[in-house]
């Protein structure tokens, strides 16, 4: 941004939205990682995006633009070369050759040197948009359309060359053939193109099912010939570095995959089944940042519970929910908060999802030695103030992390509980002593993530008695009692920009409990989990069906996806 430092602080203290304490220490943070201020403040959740991107478009005198709010047309984007457009962070998103007039998207609306060019090059007088990085990244996906609708083309003229080249029969030959990397390389382009997280290889009688999880969804994609199955999966081990000629016991490995100006970390794990083996990915963006606690979806009431619980000298802050809820990338947003020069922060993790500046990671090696229980017993030795380990699971992890707590550290972790309150029983049932655990456990976080809304194709309408009836249903189940039924629920339609699903990305929904003296007494007392829970709800918590409710009047979310995950 073409903007003096002292500009872009007047900016951001104009707002009203960053408190001069909050901006000084970004500040502080800004100089010490060499980050822009801006970066520093969104990561640490004090200013959103959006927020800070309409003051700069005020203080500009430019208007701002939702990019992924319109139905872009990748024919008028492409008139732009896409290495271009990102390296100067620019989408062209509106063109009319006849009246040489465009409008144009930037990250910088004061670089005039691209304005000009761009001015020039097309011929046409451009209007100039300030737009968020965020926005700007979607619209550059459509540089990358072409991979979806080329896709099942390049998949069939690569499956009958690799059909033929089975013929010979030498295996080693086959998977370093162009053929069956080509269809691999494709599918992992198109998978990322799309966002997905994991993708999964499923060999049946008669086919080989390709599918993706798409914003925690599984939906089908390809459906390939039963006889490359053992091909593609051979290719799989290659990239993975893991054995080809084992075919009747589990594999897991990893592999970086080039894509674009960025690399993807992708995790494998290969198993046999009745109908050949079977290969799940799932794709790790290693390179992207932490997402804030405010865009995960926490609302201000338990955003402040959970920041006086980590800025606790020691104690232990767990966090909660099935495989894959979002358990990790909330504790990298904690982590985010904690990262100063002041301490040492070390992590044992399986795997590391993101790379933090000046956290000490390391990655769980069960052939090397190193498992959550053997590699936080070594972290111990290493003078860590905060420690982050992947998931408490066992006796010996939960009898460490409790030991590390009651020493002096603050620790994080994960585990598997459906709610909050079952946290202390599920501690208790791994051998933790009850006063112990009052002692040391400081908060607890269950979480779910449910599908947000489409922002291009979403439309309101007050909540009918159908809905009401469903909702009501739902709190009975779960021995609640809905005070305030939301009055107006939201509902996407489905377009071409969220792929008619009506959904795109994912939000949180979240139930903390924190561990004050009234909860302390009913873990020393060895209290079931409805106890705590009951106790836990009159000291002001929020159930996760309660905190889905209002992620519907916030228009986050429909009705159907609170009850899909409540109901889990």
């Amino acid at each position: 941004m073409h903007l003096a430092k002292d500009d872009i602080k007047k900016i951001i203290i104009d707002s009203g939205v960053v408190a001069e304490e909050e901006l000084i220490a970004a500040e502080n943070e800004s100089l010490r990682s060499n980050r822009p201020i801006t970066e520093v403040l969104i990561g640490r959740g004090a200013i959103s995006e959006q927020n800070l991107t309409d003051s700069l478009a005020d203080f500009l005198e430019v208007p701002s633009v939702k990019l992924e709010r319109l139905n872009l047309n990748s024919d008028i984007i492409e008139l732009i070369p896409e290495s271009y457009a990102k390296s100067r962070g620019v989408i062209l998103f509106e063109f009319d050759a006849e009246k040489k007039i465009g409008s144009l998207a930037m990250a910088d609306p004061n670089d005039f040197e691209t304005i000009n060019y761009l001015r020039l090059k097309l011929n046409a007088w451009l209007n100039v948009y300030l737009a968020t990085s965020a926005s700007l990244k979607y619209a550059l996906k459509s540089y990358k359309r072409k991979i979806g609708e080329d896709f099942n083309k390049i998949i069939e003229e690569n499956i009958k060359a690799t059909v033929g080249l089975k013929e010979t029969g030498n295996i080693s030959k086959i998977v370093e053939a162009v053929p069956i990397i080509r269809i691999l390389d494709s599918v992992i382009e198109h998978a990322a193109s799309l966002g997905a997280s994991d993708i999964h290889f499923e060999p049946f009688r008669d086919k080989l099912l390709v599918r993706y999880r798409l914003d925690g969804i599984l939906q089908e994609i390809l459906s390939l010939p039963k006889e490359i199955s053992p091909i593609l999966i051979a290719r799989i081990k290659v990239v993975s570095n893991l054995q080809i000629d084992i075919h009747n016991a589990p594999q897991d490995g990893r592999f970086r995959f080039p894509l674009e100006d960025q690399f993807i970390d992708i995790r494998v794990s290969v198993i046999p089944t009745f109908h050949g083996e079977k290969a799940e990915m799932r794709l790790l963006k290693g390179s992207l940042r932490p997402l804030s606690l405010t865009e995960l979806g926490f609302s201000r009431q338990n955003l402040e519970k959970l920041n006086e619980a980590v800025k606790k000298p020691h104690g232990l802050v767990l966090v909660t929910g099935p495989t894959g809820s979002g358990k990790t990338t909330t504790l990298y947003a904690i982590l985010e908060i904690l990262n100063t020069p002041k301490v040492n922060i070390t992590t044992i993790e399986d795997p590391i999802e993101y790379d933090i500046p000046r956290v000490n990671q390391t990655q769980v090696n069960v052939k090397g030695g190193i498992t959550f229980a053997t590699g936080l017993r070594s972290l111990m030795r290493q003078n860590p103030d905060i420690i982050m380990i992947g998931e408490i699971r066992d006796e010996e992890t939960a009898d460490i992390a409790i030991n590390a707590a009651m020493t002096g550290h603050l620790l994080l972790s994960t585990l598997h509980t459906n709610d909050a309150p079952t946290t202390v029983p599920r501690l208790i049932e791994l051998g933790i002593q009850p006063f112990l655990l009052a002692s040391t456990l400081n908060i607890a976080i269950a979480q779910r993530l449910v599908r947000r809304l489409c922002a291009v194709c979403i439309s309101s309408k007050e909540i009918d008695e159908q809905n009401k009836k469903l909702l009501n249903k739902q709190a009975k189940t779960l021995n609640l009692k809905i005070e305030n039924l939301p009055k107006i629920i939201y509902a996407s339609k489905g377009c071409s920009v969220c792929g008619f699903s009506g959904y795109r990305g994912q939000i949180g929904i979240f139930e903390i409990i924190f561990i004050n003296d009234a909860v302390k007494d009913l873990i020393l007392k060895n209290s079931p989990a409805h106890v705590i829970r009951k106790k836990a709800r009159e000291e002001g918590m929020k159930t996760l069906f309660e905190d889905g409710l209002e992620k519907i009047s916030a228009g986050f979310t429909s009705i159907e996806e609170i009850l899909r995950v409540s109901s889990e």
